[in-house]
């Protein structure tokens, strides 16, 4: 082990065991005083307190974990969904070192300008406004540099601390070899900058038919390993839906879903992370998709098992969603009640979709969820993931137009009318 790495164990054991010795105390005294799950969410805050403070890359990881309500308590990943990017934007100087170290790579990436202060900043990277030399405006997205090496560094940390756990009595059957490696994937994918240009060109191109979505243009041949020079589109601004006419929300709500539709079921593309940040309405009508670095292809299997999936639920076929969950299960051994498992998302299928009700994607995410933690059946990373992304979609779907039908996004292709 680096001395790098060492003294990177030596402040992560520092913080876990400040924040133990803060918590558990106060959890012990609210486990007598008003119950166990007060003292979990006790813990559970102490817990997101500790990533928080451990950076970037435990709140990335975190935040993904959190999706995960089939495989962690609830309570737990409402409190992994209050993590946030809390970092400041680049200085000017860690900013100069990346132009620098990206026009040493691309000769082309000749700049009139670069505004100072960024548009947007996150753990990885910041975008910036900028001129290049032929007048183009662009947003320049600039890496952090040492975050590459940082981040590579924690994930080998994770990766060790999650065989250890998996040694514990409490973990046994749960997958946290499966689990880690699909995050560490999404994570390392997030800083490959290749790929999410590649990403970026897919994107565009899968929905390239929809008139009423946007991609930024990659500027490829002005890009390099550390900076990727897109297509500038002024005035995105979440509050542009809160202006725009009910009857024109409702008509783009329906354009998102058949964006998503098209990607999701169509290609097999799925964008994981189309929260508001990354999908705006514009002024003049239309939608912008921004952020191609968490997306994923789905193996045949998984996209065919997802496309019947929501075949059956909007046909109200509960059994065969059932016996769907359970064939994608990483621990359906032999001593799973599977009659009963399939029996219970049939009943919630029957209350909550098919064609006669009222879907709400997240109520009946959710009930699954619950199956899925009272019978300890885990669903393989490459099949849960997707199906979270979708549950993303719809709170920023229903953000736009609460009355959108997303029960229709695995039907038949819809057709935005306007």
């Amino acid at each position: 082990m680096s001395l790098r790495m060492f003294l990177r164990v030596l402040a992560i054991v520092a913080v876990a065991s400040g924040e133990a010795l803060r918590t558990l105390p106060a959890s012990l005294v609210l486990r007598v005083t008003r119950g166990p799950e007060a003292a979990a969410d006790r813990r559970y805050r102490g817990m997101v307190r500790a990533l928080q403070r451990l950076g970037p890359t435990f709140v990335k990881f975190g935040q993904i974990a959190g999706t995960r309500r089939d495989a962690l308590p609830p309570a737990l990943c409402a409190r992994l969904g209050t993590l946030f990017d809390e970092v400041p934007p680049m200085s000017a100087a860690a900013a100069g070192e990346a132009l620098r170290r990206a026009r040493a790579e691309q000769p082309r990436l000749v700049l009139r300008s670069v505004d100072p202060e960024p548009l947007a900043s996150g753990s990885i990277a910041s975008v910036y406004r900028a001129v290049l030399d032929d007048g183009t405006v662009v947003a320049l997205k600039l890496k952090r540099p040492g975050i590459d090496d940082r981040m590579r560094a924690d994930l080998r940390l994770v990766e060790l601390m999650a065989r250890l756990a998996a040694r514990a009595p409490k973990m046994r059957g749960m997958p946290i070899a499966d689990l880690v490696g699909y995050l560490s994937a999404a994570i390392l994918g997030q800083l490959d900058f290749h790929r999410e240009a590649a990403n970026s060109e897919r994107l565009r191109g899968e929905l390239a038919e929809l008139p009423e979505v946007r991609v930024p243009l990659l500027h490829r041949d002005r890009s390099a390993s550390n900076c990727l020079v897109f297509e500038y589109l002024p005035d995105l601004d979440g509050r542009t839906v809160e202006r725009l006419d009910p009857r024109v929300r409702a008509h783009l709500a329906e354009v998102v879903l058949a964006a998503v539709h098209r990607l999701f079921f169509g290609a097999g593309f799925v964008h994981c992370d189309l929260h508001p940040g990354n999908l705006y309405l514009t002024r003049d009508e239309r939608v912008v998709v921004l952020d191609a670095g968490y997306c994923v292809q789905l193996p045949d299997g998984v996209r065919a098992a997802i496309g019947e999936f929501f075949a059956r639920l909007g046909a109200g076929d509960g059994r065969r969603c059932g016996e769907i969950v359970l064939a994608s299960a990483v621990n359906a051994g032999a001593g799973l009640d599977r009659e009963g498992f399939v029996r219970d998302v049939a009943e919630l299928v029957a209350r909550t979709a098919g064609p006669d009700n009222e879907f709400d994607m997240s109520v009946f995410g959710n009930g699954v969820y619950d199956l899925q933690q009272r019978y300890g059946i885990y669903a393989a990373s490459d099949f849960a993931f997707p199906l979270m992304s979708l549950l993303v979609v719809e709170g920023t779907v229903r953000g736009i137009s609460p009355d959108v039908d997303f029960q229709r996004v695995g039907g038949p292709a819809p057709t935005p009318h306007a």
